[in-house]
């Protein structure tokens, strides 16, 4: 028996999308350095450099890039990271997620709930 967790598949699929999106926005249409996005983050680089490169990221990149109701909170959420320069970054990761699986899901994808998203319905 494999027990997989709802957060397991989010956390290998789709918050490397995220990032990437949110990479693209941040050095693309906010004007941040690679090293500056990387700290915004909270990755190095390096990882930076391959979301850019499309290194890492693109299985569910396309697929989410083509809804323009999700694609407009990650530039509203790039943009604010960019200026405030903090925030709290797993609350948007959460965030980013959980509409990133509304998105999958109409799709044809089957995910699980999180304890973010049943705390969100209550």
């Amino acid at each position: 028996m494999s027990l997989r967790l709802p957060c397991e598949f989010s956390v290998k699929e789709i918050l490397p999308a995220i990032r990437s999106l949110m990479a693209e926005k941040l050095i693309k249409d906010c004007n941040v350095s690679e090293y500056r996005t990387a700290s915004l983050l909270g990755v190095t680089p390096a990882a930076v450099s391959n979301y850019m490169k499309s290194k890492r990221g693109s299985s569910m990149k396309k697929i989410l890039q083509s809804d323009p109701e999700f694609m407009s909170l990650v530039t509203n959420l790039s943009e604010s990271l960019s200026t405030s320069g903090k925030g709290n970054l797993s609350a948007i990761y959460c965030i980013l997620c959980s509409n990133s699986k509304r998105v999958l899901s109409r799709n044809g994808y089957t995910l699980s709930s999180c304890a973010y998203e049943n705390a969100e319905k209550s």
